[in-house]
């Protein structure tokens, strides 16, 4: 994700919990930790987040939401990869 993408989650965030503020340092901080993360994958969560609880979300929880999100991501892409290995090496 890039800079302007977390912008907007920020805003989405600031928009319907307003005790919630959006700082710049806070901005160049979490994006450290957030810009391997996928936008859509981010925006679906935070959307849940919203359905289910009348506090802003962690930015914190995000991250490693999104990272587990991540990383589940992976290894399912690594399984179908290894299914096929498997389906090609029988058919040869």
């Amino acid at each position: 994700m890039n800079k302007t993408e977390m912008l907007k989650l920020f805003v989405l965030i600031e928009r319907i919990y307003p005790s919630f503020r959006i700082k710049n340092e806070i901005v160049h901080y979490y994006f450290d930790y957030c810009r391997d993360f996928d936008y859509e994958m981010a925006l679906n969560y935070i959307k849940g987040h919203i359905r289910r609880s009348p506090y802003p979300p962690s930015i914190s929880h995000l991250a490693s939401t999104c990272s587990l999100l991540s990383l589940s991501a992976e290894m399912s892409d690594s399984r179908k990869w290894e299914k096929e290995y498997v389906l090609a090496d029988h058919v040869s």
